[in-house]
């Protein structure tokens, strides 16, 4: 394996709800991105739900075997997580309640990558001629494209407390493993048949980028695309580390989210860049 680059940066909120998997012994690398909590939940500790489910899936993988099925690992962490919330006291008859955590998680074979996803974490590979190839989905962008134009127009009234958009956030979550939704890890059975998967093979592949949502590059309306070839690019140019220090000062100069809209002023990020020899 050649050079392996990897950032977890905690955003505005108190924890990083993220988690990386870095399992080099069965070749399993991957990102975990925690759902910032609808319901206030916290354990003893402080832990919240999305940074309870993140470690949980992130800890399966990190002691994970070279021969253990990808969707086998994560299929037993969904279970272990409805366990753990039960066991919490949560009421998992409520979609909107549950803890939640979308993740790309992939495994280097000698031949070929294999790869699964939920949510909006996303794979980009890289070839040797400089192709990038967008291997997911950001399976959530339909919504939050919609609740960040609720966010905006909630602002304009003077309305800028998270209670005026919890509505709406409560009624993405009853979306999740849904045909109208998006795949997410929340302890749910219906979450099985929405995972995402697949494989790929290595020929003329230099490289992958596991990236969570908080690494995107910022877009400055609500409807434009992100070009995921130039943020690509940057983190290349720059290094990962650099990338997302810069990145942070962006959100930090723009803290009432004006300039580039966006729900909260900075999201955690984590992120994993591998050379492939």
């Amino acid at each position: 394996m050649g050079k392996v680059q990897v950032c977890s940066e905690r955003g505005s909120s108190l924890i990083n709800e993220d988690a990386f998997i870095l399992n080099e012994k069965a070749q399993i690398y991957g990102v975990v991105d925690g759902a910032t909590s609808v319901s206030p939940y916290q354990n003893t500790k402080g832990e919240t739900g999305g940074y309870i489910a993140s470690q949980l899936l992130a800890t399966f993988f990190q002691q994970a075997s070279k021969t253990q099925s990808l969707r086998d690992i994560v299929l037993e962490a969904n279970q272990a997580l409805r366990s753990a919330m039960v066991e919490a006291g949560v009421d998992v008859s409520q979609k909107a309640d549950l803890w939640c955590a979308a993740f790309i998680i992939v495994r280097i074979n000698e031949t070929n990558i294999e790869y699964i996803q939920a949510g909006d974490c996303m794979l980009f590979a890289k070839y040797e001629d400089n192709t990038i190839r967008v291997m997911t989905h950001s399976q959530v962008a339909h919504l939050d494209g919609m609740t960040l134009k609720k966010a905006m127009d909630l602002r304009k009234q003077g309305k800028t407390s998270r209670d005026h958009l919890l509505p709406t956030l409560r009624a993405n979550r009853t979306k999740a493993n849904t045909l109208s939704g998006y795949s997410v890890l929340n302890g749910e059975p219906p979450f099985a048949d929405f995972l995402e998967a697949g494989v790929f093979n290595r020929a003329c592949l230099s490289k992958l980028y596991l990236i969570s949502d908080g690494l995107f590059s910022p877009t400055e309306s609500a409807e434009e695309k992100i070009n995921w070839e130039q943020m690509i690019d940057q983190m290349d140019k720059k290094g990962l580390s650099s990338y997302t220090k810069e990145l942070i000062a962006t959100e930090e100069a723009d803290p009432d989210c004006i300039r580039y809209p966006r729900l909260k002023r900075s999201d955690d990020k984590t992120g994993i860049i591998i050379d492939l020899p």
